[in-house]
Formats: structure tokens, C-alpha cells, sequence
């Protein structure tokens, strides 16, 4: 039974007098279904509640995400994966960046639980291959000398007999699981030192236990947050993880950062609402500090090797992905950014403006403490050469955390059609993107997968500059330490170039079966 599961179990309980309150899902509701398949006790709450918001979705047998065993091709949340050559690549391609990455790494903890419960137990440990997610029960955790446990970059790496559970033990299998140990790719070192204890600690909570925590914990090992692509790479992974957990995706959890900082730099802060309805925690939290926990994972990692986002491999002639788009889906949903295709009840949007392909350009502005590359010199004039192609409304905007807030920024990209800008994290935000968008890197300046998988995975359309005569670089050498590459160059492009590169933008997204009826329907636009 998995947190999620007794977390619902508990909800649902308490609704039996109460009444449940509906709008604490806070699912899309096109993934309701989705939702119900996993969730039978809450699908028949539904059934059973004459207030249910949800009545149209319980005759549904067949919806399923795509990683259940059961799960047949025609019902997964996205059956179409767009430009795949044969059979055989699609489905080398659904393994390695869709959910059915997810149904392998579910098979592995099947036949990796190290520590198994007795007849009067409870407590457990499994892991997938390399521990790259565990999943543990009624886990004990003892921070009374975590001092002395601190290493280099604030790690916390504990010994034989700080982390555990009263379990049965396969101590030799798990050391051949956990050998690989490297941080934000596996949890080898930190539940490596898992231990079969001699007590139960939740038997006497009160004599073993400082802490202890009924409702989910969440631990974490996060890349850098201040940076959109690598933050995501832990936002993704927090989703890939409530999936594994049956899909329920409840924020009343509780999560903790493995380290021992008391602080995390964090650009994004506000997007952990689509997690958690609590503020997240490191270990510095509970120093000195035995924790009992009786619903804990161990969630999937930021760079995973051969993992998602970061470093996915993709096949060469494959786009579209159903896990992907779930998550732009889910994540826009819990942050309050649902446009008018999302919300049909909506007064229909009359702006003359609003008839046209919306064009965003986004500009590298300035920094008062560091000098800022990847800048286009020579902006207004392809600006202007462009706002002359008929039906483009065209506007540029910087996205800065001090000038625009992280949610206006994703309604600035959600009301996008074509989006530009040069290669930077910025471009994480191809992810949220209209399904009829078009991703534009004005040029990837030699890091050529990075931005052009996540619009592939996602499953829109991808432009970038090929032709390295019709641009001109400057500033070149100019940087102290890195002044050779050419991420740290300035340019100007060819106008007439970029008037075309934009014109089959414009090109492709009126070929898009979706915005053509978007455009045959103004009201809806």
C-alpha cells in the first residue's frame, strides 16, 4: 500500500462524516479519469456523493497513464507519438521517455525488496535497479550525531544502524544495489547503511521516536534552483514520483531536502505548491533528532543516469510524449495558469489581438553584479523585419524574477505560438507551451540536445539556426575564464534569414489541426 493510497484511505474516512471536499484535488480535469482508474475508493466516494463534481467520469473502465501492466495502447493518456518511422522505434521510444520508463523502473522494485516484513511486522525497504527511487515503511532515522556525519557540500551520509527498520534484511543484495553512490543520480549512500534493527521503534514512539511523522515524507536530493532547467529536473522527478505512488498526487506530504544546509538559493519558490502544501525541510531541521517515519520515498533524482529530463536519451525520429505533457498539464494547473482552451465556461476573449499568432521574444537583458552573453545585437531590426508578416502579434519580454513573477511569466508562454529566444534556461519554459507552439532557439550555440529535446518530449515543434554564415559573433575571448566558448559570445543574425526561419514557424502552426480550429472558432482564441 503506498503513502498515497493510506493517505487517501485516511481522507476518505474522515469524508464518511464530513463530506469530501472536491476541490482539494486540484486535478486537471481531463486527468480525473486518469485518477479514478488507480483510485477505486475515491471513484466510488464519487459514486456515492450526490455533490461529486466528477459524475461523467465513472462509466469510464478503460483510462489508464500507460505504465499499469493492464494498460492496452488505445487507452493510455496519449496513444499518438507523432513522426516515429516503425513500431520498433515507438516503443524503444515509449520505454526511454515515456511512461513506459516508469512501468520498468515499478518492475525493478518488485524484485528488489531488501527488507521484508514478518508476520509481526510492518516495516520495508525496496528500491528500483541502482536505487534511483526506495519506497520504505515505518523507516527510522537517528540524527543524534549528524554533526559528525556532515561531509563536503553540507552531505549527510550516515553509518550501520542511523537509518533502518524491523524488518527481515538481504543485506548482501542491497549492497550490490546501492554500489553506485553519486549524488542527484542514485540514493546509494544514503540507504546503503539500511539496517535490520533488533526493535521496533513504532511498537513505543514515544521511548524511540523525537519525531515522528504520520503523514508522507518525501525525501530529496535537489540540483541547483537557480537555474529554470536544472529546478525543473527536480519538479519533473517530484511528479514521476507521485506517479509511482498510484497517481493520487495529494499535497499532504511533507518533504525533505538530504542534506545539511539550513537553506535553498530557490528562483521558483512558488512552484513547490504543486507539490506540497507545507514548506520543505532539510535534516539541519532535525538535528540531534530520532525520526520515525511510517510512509517514506526516496524520490526519484534530478540526474538520474539514463533518467528523464536531464539527460533522456531520445530516438532520433520520434516527438510526443503522453508523461511529458501530463506534467506541463498538471504543473500549469496547480500553479493557476489554465487559459481559455483549459476553462470552456470562460467569456470568450475579444482583442482583436487575440486573432493573431501570438510571437513572444525573449530578451537576455542585464545584471548589475555580472555581464550578460548570448545577447542579439542587432534585436529591434529583426523585430521590425518580422511584425511586418502578416497575422503576427509580436511582443518581447525578459523574464526576470525581480520584474515579472514566475506564474506571469507561465501566462505570457501558456498564450504563446511561437516562442523565441537564445539558447539559457529561460527555454525551459518550451514545456508549457500550447500543444500548436512552436519552439524557436534562435541558436543553441553548440549544446545542441539540451533545448531541443524538451520541446521533442513534449511533443510541439522545434526551429533552430543551422546556416553559421548568416550569423556573425562578437565579443569573442572577451570573457576571463570561458571567453572560447561560444556561450559566452554576442551576435547578430541575418535578417532576411531569420524573416524566413519565422515565416515557417508562422507556417507550422497554422498547419496545426488543433490551432486550425482554434482559428475557425475566433471566440475560443
Amino acid at each position: 500500500m503506498t503513502w498515497y493510497y493510506v493517505t487517501l484511505l485516511v481522507l476518505l474516512r474522515m469524508e464518511v462524516v464530513f463530506g469530501f471536499d472536491w476541490s482539494s484535488l486540484k486535478l486537471v480535469r481531463s486527468h480525473v479519469p486518469f485518477v479514478f482508474s488507480h483510485q477505486f475508493n475515491l471513484k466510488q466516494e464519487c459514486e456515492n456523493d450526490p455533490e461529486c463534481p466528477y459524475k461523467e467520469f465513472l462509466k469510464d473502465q478503460n483510462s489508464c497513464w500507460g505504465y499499469e501492466d493492464d494498460c492496452d495502447v488505445t487507452n493510455r493518456f496519449m496513444n499518438v507519438t507523432m513522426d516515429c518511422s516503425d513500431d520498433t522505434s515507438k516503443e524503444r521510444y515509449f520505454r526511454q521517455a515515456d511512461f513506459g520508463f516508469l512501468r520498468e523502473r515499478l518492475e525493478e522494485m518488485k524484485s528488489r525488496e531488501f527488507c521484508k516484513p514478518g508476520l509481526d511486522q510492518s516495516a520495508f525497504l525496496r528500491c528500483t535497479k541502482d536505487s534511483s527511487m526506495c519506497e520504505a515503511r515505518n523507516l527510522f532515522v537517528d540524527l543524534r550525531k549528524m554533526r559528525e556525519r556532515i561531509h563536503d557540500r553540507r552531505k549527510v551520509a550516515l553509518e550501520s544502524g542511523e537509518i533502518g527498520g524491523a524488518c527481515s534484511l538481504d543485506a548482501a543484495s542491497l549492497a550490490a544495489n546501492t554500489r553506485i553512490k553519486r549524488d542527484l543520480s542514485t540514493w546509494g549512500e544514503q540507504v546503503g547503511p539500511y539496517t535490520q534493527l533488533e526493535f521496533d521503534p513504532f511498537d513505543d514512539t514515544n521511548t524511540h521516536c523525537d519525531v515522528t511523522f504520520t503523514r508522507p515524507v518525501v525525501f530529496v536530493q535537489l540540483d541547483f534552483g537557480g537555474n529554470m532547467y536544472h529546478h525543473f529536473c527536480n519538479f519533473f522527478n517530484l511528479y514521476l514520483t507521485q506517479l509511482a505512488n498510484s497517481s493520487w498526487f495529494g499535497t499532504d506530504v511533507q518533504i525533505i531536502r538530504w542534506d545539511a544546509s539550513p537553506r535553498y538559493g530557490d528562483l521558483f519558490p512558488s512552484s513547490w505548491k504543486v507539490f506540497t502544501n507545507s514548506d520543505h525541510k532539510s535534516l539541519a531541521d532535525f538535528t540531534g533528532k530520532r525520526l520515525c517515519i511510517a510512509d517514506a520515498t526516496f524520490a526519484f533524482l534530478p540526474r538520474m543516469m539514463l533518467g528523464l529530463f536531464y539527460s533522456t536519451p531520445v530516438e532520433a525520429d520520434c516527438r510526443g510524449t503522453g508523461l511529458f505533457k501530463a506534467f506541463s498539464e498538471h504543473f500549469l494547473h496547480r500553479m493557476g495558469i489554465i487559459d481559455q482552451h483549459d476553462r470552456p465556461t470562460s467569456p470568450p476573449v475579444t482583442s482583436s489581438s487575440r486573432d493573431k499568432i501570438r510571437v513572444t521574444f525573449i530578451d537576455r537583458g542585464s545584471a548589475e553584479n555580472y555581464k550578460v552573453y548570448r545577447r542579439v545585437l542587432n534585436q529591434e531590426e529583426l523585430l521590425a523585419a518580422i511584425r511586418g508578416i502578416p497575422d503576427l502579434d509580436v511582443q518581447i519580454v525578459e523574464f526576470n524574477h525581480r520584474k515579472m513573477s514566475f506564474e506571469d511569466q507561465l501566462k505570457v508562454t501558456r498564450r504563446t505560438d511561437i516562442f523565441i529566444g537564445m539558447h539559457g534556461a529561460g527555454l525551459t519554459h518550451f514545456l508549457f507551451l500550447p500543444d500548436w507552439a512552436v519552439a524557436f532557439e534562435l541558436y543553441n550555440c553548440d549544446d545542441i540536445r539540451c533545448y531541443r529535446d524538451l520541446p521533442r518530449l513534449r511533443g510541439i515543434r522545434y526551429l533552430t539556426w543551422n546556416d553559421v554564415t548568416k550569423l556573425q559573433a562578437h565579443n569573442q575571448n572577451e570573457h576571463e575564464n570561458y571567453g572560447k566558448h561560444s556561450k559566452f559570445w554576442n551576435y547578430t543574425f541575418d535578417v532576411d534569414e531569420f524573416v524566413r526561419l519565422v515565416t515557417k514557424a508562422r507556417q507550422w502552426v497554422l498547419e496545426h489541426p488543433r490551432f486550425a480550429h482554434l482559428r475557425n472558432n475566433r471566440n475560443e482564441l
